[in-house]
């Protein structure tokens, strides 16, 4: 294209860029909505106002939703946060880009950085090597440029994202693992595998997922050693093993020791090309061999492998519950037919074969939740004993009795409030949350007490709907989960019992590293 040709097309976009940006209706709406947040107190009627600046890109409501990400409301910081990513214009962000060059706070520093990240502003990279690279710089302005350059596609140039792999901060190395891995950083192999014996095992696991990708040599014979010890690394690293050798023999540790030491003591042995690797990829796919089934047969919980060693049982004991199974021929060994029944049977089964190394506690819910120990206890036999005695203990509430007492007219012995489905207090209890009172919104970086919690794996067990508690829709559910386990990295492996639609428990337990299982009718 002639050279005069493409300074009328850039002159021409950079024209219709400079009109969109001064679009009457766009800055009025911006007007509005300024107008209507400032008399709206209600949290409800917050966030739908923010999300009305969606589709209304321009300097001035970037710089509102900006300032938002201030607000004392998670709902609101999270709207805001959601209409920026909409934004896309280079012009709406470059007083943030300039902004960021000059000396000013560090969470206001690390508010931009987030901000340019979430919005894939390619231009803003230099911006952020320099902010993330200065001594002064935040841990969270460091963990944000991770984040930034992960989400925008760049690994920076000045070696940032190798650089903050071994940062002092677990938060940082971990953003960085997560970085180096989705960028496919070749250079990063060396410091990765030297993050797998990182004090905290979330940096642990993202340094493997992020080795399973860059697929290093140097990694295999520490990632086998790592293998050795008990725990839910050992099947992300027999993954990991397979990904970069496209050998695979589950967690059998010796068997991949003899078959290591065997090809390197061929000449000019080297792991397969990434297209090799697909092929025996594929190959597994077909056979159905995965890794958790071979070299050992853990204890399961409906058909799940419990291969932690810090687990946590959630079980729904909501009404519905006590409504009996349609398929009768899948559920002939139990005592009788009610979902609950089957549940607890599962459950007492699963407890029976734990072990001192197994660190587990339990949780039922309705509308509100029924804990067992709040802590991960040792399952030792007497642990095993009282646990079982617990789950024995349980029964659905508000279920078939109740709602005869109800149709007799006495509702007040029945307590069929009780016995919704509260979904989101029952899979946010794993992060320590409780969504009718949560934490103080972190404006930037992450919560610190994420890395020294040692659960790392949740079962979640449920038959129907959310119908009770802050957040009923389903696609809301997932995403609030999701913004925590972005940090906590908790695996949550889903069951579903019942008819109801179940595409929500399935996209649940895919988008946080787990399995799903549907029990049946």
């Amino acid at each position: 294209m002639p050279l005069a040709l493409r300074a009328l097309l850039a002159f021409l976009a950079s024209s219709t860029l400079l009109f969109a940006q001064e679009d009457p209706a766009r800055l009025d709406a911006t007007r509005e909505f300024v107008k209507y947040f400032k008399k709206t107190k209600e949290e409800v009627l917050q966030v739908q106002a923010v999300l009305t600046l969606k589709g209304n890109e321009c300097r001035p409501a970037a710089d509102e939703l900006v300032r938002l990400l201030k607000h004392p409301s998670p709902a609101v910081q999270q709207a805001a946060l959601e209409v920026l990513e909409t934004y896309r214009s280079v012009a709406t962000f470059q007083p943030f880009v300039d902004e960021l060059a000059k000396p000013k706070d560090q969470e206001a520093a690390a508010i931009l950085v987030k901000v340019l990240g979430r919005s894939r502003i390619v231009e803003a990279v230099p911006a952020i090597d320099t902010a993330a690279g200065e001594a002064k710089a935040s841990a969270a302005v460091r963990y944000e440029a991770a984040r930034a350059l992960r989400s925008i596609g760049q690994p920076g140039r000045t070696g940032l994202i190798q650089r903050l792999l071994g940062d002092p901060d677990a938060l940082v190395r971990m953003a960085a693992a997560d970085a180096a891995g989705e960028l496919k950083l070749p250079d990063a192999g060396k410091a990765l595998t030297a993050l797998l014996g990182d004090s905290e095992w979330q940096v642990q696991s993202a340094a493997i997922t992020a080795l399973a990708r860059v697929r290093p040599q140097g990694a295999v014979q520490p990632m086998i050693d790592l293998m050795r010890k008990s725990g839910r690394l050992r099947t992300e690293c027999a993954d990991a093993l397979f990904r970069i050798t496209g050998f695979d023999f589950g967690v059998d540790t010796e068997r991949w020791q003899e078959q290591w030491q065997a090809l390197m003591a061929i000449p000019g042995w080297r792991i397969p090309t990434d297209e090799e690797l697909a092929k025996k990829a594929e190959s597994r796919r077909r056979t159905d061999e995965y890794y958790g089934k071979k070299g050992e047969k853990p204890t399961a919980f409906a058909g799940i492998p419990t291969t932690s060693t810090n687990v946590l049982f959630v079980i729904d004991q909501s009404g519905s519950m006590d409504d009996l199974v349609v398929e009768v021929e899948k559920f002939q060994d139990y005592r009788d037919r009610k979902r609950f029944t089957i549940v607890q049977t599962e459950l007492l089964r699963t407890i029976d074969g734990l072990d001192e190394r197994t660190n587990f506690d339990i949780v039922a819910f309705a509308t509100e939740l029924n804990v067992w120990k709040r802590r991960l206890v040792p399952g030792n036999v007497v642990n095993r004993d009282a646990a079982k005695s617990f789950v024995r203990s349980l029964q659905p509430i508000g279920g078939t009795e109740a709602q005869q007492l109800a149709a007799a007219g006495l509702g007040g012995a029945a307590n069929l409030a009780g016995g919704k489905t509260n979904t989101l207090k029952a899979l946010l209890y794993a992060f320590g949350v409780d969504p009718e009172n949560p934490p103080k919104a972190a404006v930037v970086g992450a919560d610190k007490a994420a890395v020294k919690r040692p659960l790392d794996t949740v079962y979640f067990l449920s038959d129907g709907r959310p119908s009770v508690g802050k957040l009923v829709d389903t696609s809301e559910i997932r995403k609030e989960v999701r913004r925590y386990n972005e940090v906590y990295r908790i695996v949550i492996h889903t069951i579903a019992i019942g008819e109801f639609q179940k595409e929500f428990l399935a996209q649940l337990a895919e988008e946080n590293g787990g399995t799903y299982v549907d029990l049946g009718r």
